[in-house]
């Protein structure tokens, strides 16, 4: 019996390991980030060609391979010629627009419901509630490509898009962790003091919120990352020329036989920049959590 307990209590231990390998994830997830964020921010004119033209006679050059002019591709080339590292550069800077503009309305939304709702409570929670088992009880993605559909295919119009199809579940977390603040000590000292409920929710609720809404914006950005991909796949995302990683595989798909790569790549980035988003969420989440925090 006592080997039994020794040996649990080793089991349930954390492995000495798992935080160096954990950190290390996320030190590469940064790094893959990063690099990502700046290499869609290059200009049209510092890519390695223009991911606007086409050239007809170099289509379907495989990865590393040399166009009919001695022109070397490092990624390869799709349907009419582009070069590819160059069109995952470009389309980038869309993709990864649209998802951070519409985490950040999304938290905007979600932040101010939410904490409106936990807060004062009454009437406007249960208008609010009720809004949000409507919206959860829809498909999402059905929702936004109909959007799409009525609205058109601005870029903007897409963050709005994927914002209204996001805040309500946001808004559910808000509303819970702002219901726990409600009864502390220190908010129900500040009412007993006299103080008004804007001043309250700006000094005391939003700065205990920070860590929620930290991590509820790295789970959007790559939410919205996986969204907006879907959209664009079905034709309903940007309008050309501009282009975003989801439109890149929406387009090459046909070819997936005669060149997976033009569709391959595009995904893989979309793959990559999904996971190191989530381990990067998953590290802010054990950095502000101090039950994980402790151990």
């Amino acid at each position: 019996m006592l080997q039994f307990t020794l040996l649990m209590s080793v089991a349930a231990r954390p492995h000495p390991r798992r935080r160096t390998r954990l950190d290390v994830w996320t030190v590469a997830s940064l790094v893959f980030l990063l690099l990502a964020v700046a290499g869609s921010s290059l200009p049209n004119s510092w890519l390695p060609r223009n991911p606007k033209v086409t050239n007809l006679s170099d289509r379907f050059v495989p990865v590393g391979g040399e166009g009919k002019q001695g022109t070397r591709y490092l990624l390869g080339t799709d349907a009419l010629g582009r070069d590819i590292s160059s069109r995952l550069l470009f389309g980038g800077r869309y993709t990864l627009l649209i998802a951070v503009g519409a985490a950040a309305l999304t938290i905007v939304l979600a932040v101010g419901f939410g904490v409106a709702a936990g807060y004062l409570g009454g009437a406007f929670e249960a208008v609010v509630l009720r809004v949000v088992d409507a919206l959860l009880s829809l498909p999402v993605i059905l929702v936004a490509v109909a959007l799409a559909a009525i609205l058109g295919r601005g870029l903007w119009t897409l963050v709005a898009i994927l914002a209204f199809t996001g805040w309500a579940d946001c808004t559910r977390v808000i509303r819970a962790d702002a219901l726990a603040l409600r009864s502390r000590p220190f908010v129900e000292s500040s009412v007993a003091l006299g103080s008004r409920s804007p001043r309250i929710i700006l000094r005391h609720l939003l700065p205990n919120l920070m860590s929620t809404i930290t991590v509820m914006g790295t789970y959007l950005v790559s939410r919205f990352i996986l969204l907006e991909s879907s959209i664009s796949f079905l034709g309903m995302g940007i309008s050309p020329p501009a282009s975003s990683w989801g439109a890149m595989v929406g387009e090459a798909r046909q070819y997936i036989f005669q060149a997976p790569w033009a569709s391959v790549l595009p995904g893989l980035v979309i793959t990559l920049t999904i996971l190191a988003l989530n381990f990067i969420g998953d590290a802010l989440r054990d950095r502000f959590d101090p039950a994980l925090r402790s151990r």
